[in-house]
């Protein structure tokens, strides 16, 4: 994942929001059309005046930023970030557009509890890493998540 897309210590939300936007050359309603969300929204949280966000905004603006939606509820809460790693799930055993299973997240776990597959926390296809399995789909190269390939 991109350094610069890592929150910067003490960063608000605003700040980061809008550091990112600029970053990836996009507008506000550029923002707001890929995070699924209304133009003044995006206006709102970069001006300072939206604390708290819903979890639907949250995750289409972590969707629309490229980054995991845990670098957002860090830069919320005002706490420093970890590297993440990307999120982990069974190629096997998750279903697409379905949640992952939450001992998949485990720090620890590199094969699936129920199967025994090597986890994946990136693209069998491009390698990119997969930061939200919201979609079922590579945003970068459009291949299914779910289809076989290299594990990561």
């Amino acid at each position: 994942m991109d350094t610069f897309k890592t929150p910067r210590p003490g960063e608000s939300l605003a700040a980061y929001v809008l550091r990112l936007r600029k970053a990836l050359g996009l507008t506000q309603f550029d923002l707001a059309n890929a995070a699924g969300i209304h133009s003044r929204s995006v206006g709102k949280i970069e001006r300072g005046l939206t604390l708290s966000i819903n979890r639907r905004t949250l995750g289409g603006l972590a969707v629309a930023l490229g980054v995991p939606q845990e670098y957002l509820d860090a830069v919320i809460k005002g706490e420093e970030v970890s590297a993440v790693q990307g999120v982990k799930f069974c190629p096997q055993c998750w279903n697409p557009g379905g949640s992952v299973d939450s001992m998949w997240s485990e720090l620890r776990a590199r094969f699936c509890y129920l199967c025994g597959t090597p986890l994946r926390a990136s693209c069998a296809n491009c390698g990119e890493l997969v930061v939200s399995l919201r979609y079922k789909f590579c945003p970068l190269c459009g291949r299914p998540y779910k289809d076989g390939g290299r594990n990561s």
